[in-house]
């Protein structure tokens, strides 16, 4: 699903299952190979040259990255963006990751890694689960972790059948899973903090799954306690708020409110032969990524193709520009933010 979405030729599930589209992490991959730009972003500029973000960013930092941001995070995006695709007979650990307080205050980092999951590929029965049914308390679920009883785990916490187009924002200390077959737009805190309640069967010890917090200490940052199905369902599972159209386009949030000081997305939909404007805003850079239909990106510059799986990654310094629809089905684009500074 990865693959098709990158509109890589031949498609087909292999080990390359994520794309860190918008990033200045470092990846590390328990069991394989991590050069020191693995996880950069690559950038084509306006000659067709290919340069890794870090060396846009150290160049060119104020006019990409706006003043104030770069005044509290220096030439880091503060925000990470990816695709990841759980491929066919895979999942993604039983795991939670560390509030920025926690990470603060234990790991040494500002980031911790709250989350948003914006489901753009599924196979059939794909699943995820979120958020426990009931209290289950610490020491009941240490005990399913040392038997490694995923089940038992799995049968506790709400279980959801994401389709595409759903957005789901998972707080800090929340824990989860996802299942086969699910290809996900994620935007989050730009850090890889991920405590992990299964080991068995994977490239990484039981020591290797905690931080290096130790299991006492990364078990504080777990939540225990029931998530309510309204909370779920009303708040977690996002709905769509217009805040903006013109005729034939509009543009809406996606997020709550105290989303901004992790993250922010919006997504704009464009009608056939109709165009929205985006405003020049020389406080902060976005990113633009195409996830249906066919246009461009026009302005003082020419224009530029958007489709499906075509990101771009707009400085502060950019003019104002225009997204068009060029094709004969909606144009469906989202625009991701860094954290308010």
């Amino acid at each position: 699903l990865r693959a098709e979405f990158m509109g890589e030729p031949d498609p087909k599930d292999d080990f390359r299952s994520e794309e860190w589209i918008l990033s200045t992490n470092r990846a590390i991959t328990p069991g394989r190979e991590n050069p020191p730009d693995k996880g950069i972003s690559r950038c084509r500029l306006a000659d067709g040259s290919v340069t890794v973000i870090t060396d846009l960013l150290e160049a060119f930092p104020v006019e990409c990255l706006g003043e104030s941001h770069h005044g509290k995070y220096g030439t880091k995006l503060g925000v990470l963006v990816k695709i990841f695709d759980v491929g066919d007979g895979a999942h993604i650990p039983v795991h939670w990751h560390p509030s920025p307080e926690f990470a603060a205050k234990h790991l040494k980092s500002p980031f911790g890694k709250n989350e948003c999951w914006i489901v753009i590929g599924t196979r059939p029965g794909a699943k995820a689960w979120v958020g426990w049914k009931e209290d289950v308390g610490e020491a009941r679920f240490r005990k399913w972790m040392e038997d490694q009883d995923v089940a038992s785990m799995r049968a506790h916490l709400h279980e959801i059948e994401p389709r595409v187009g759903d957005m789901i924002f998972l707080r800090d200390g929340y824990v989860h899973s996802l299942g086969s077959g699910l290809c996900v737009l994620e935007p989050q805190e730009p850090s890889d903090w991920n405590i992990l309640a299964e080991w068995k069967g994977y490239p990484y010890s039981k020591d290797d799954a905690n931080c290096g917090l130790g299991w006492d200490l990364a078990l504080k940052c777990a939540r225990f306690d029931r998530m309510p199905r309204e909370y779920l369902d009303g708040y977690v599972r996002r709905r769509r708020v217009p805040v903006r159209e013109k005729p034939g386009a509009r543009e809406e949030d996606t997020l709550p409110e105290e989303a901004r000081r992790f993250f922010w997305f919006t997504r704009v939909e464009v009608q056939p032969g109709a165009r929205i404007d985006v405003p020049h805003d020389a406080t902060r850079f976005h990113g633009v990524i195409g996830v249906q239909g066919q246009g461009e990106l026009a302005g003082a510059f020419g224009s530029r193709p958007i489709r499906r799986g075509k990101s771009y990654f707009i400085p502060a310094c950019h003019p104002g520009f225009d997204i068009v629809n060029t094709g004969k089905v909606p144009l469906e684009v989202y625009r991701c933010f860094p954290p308010k500074p």
